[in-house]
């Protein structure tokens, strides 16, 4: 499955509103603060990206928030378990699918 970055700044709007969209999705991501991640810093200047909310989606970049785009690139979501509540990434657009809880051995089908 693909990891999802989310490069932000901690003043922008629309990089509140595309944390919000992750979240209402339920798709896992890591948040990096231009600002204060160098890292982030040098992956952007690396791709030629100059504007936030930028998603890093396994090798693809999306610059702005194209929700269309980004649900495209995503191939899983986070689906949590009925018994104990552990979380834990399931595929996406697969259909209806069994999921094992690893921690409690429940199965139980999602979409």
């Amino acid at each position: 499955m693909k990891d999802v970055t989310l490069i932000t700044t901690q003043t922008c709007p629309h990089c509140k509103t595309a944390k919000a969209f992750l979240k209402q999705n339920h798709i896992q991501f890591v948040e990096k603060d231009v600002n204060v991640d160098a890292a982030a810093q040098q992956e952007m200047a690396r791709r030629g990206i100059r504007g936030v909310p930028t998603f890093i989606i396994g090798d693809d970049a999306v610059i702005g928030l194209d929700q269309a785009k980004v649900l495209e690139l995503v191939d899983h979501r986070v689906v949590a378990c009925p018994n104990c509540q552990t979380r834990m990434r399931a595929p996406s657009n697969k259909g209806k699918i069994t999921i094992r809880c690893p921690k409690c051995k429940t199965s139980f089908e999602t979409n």
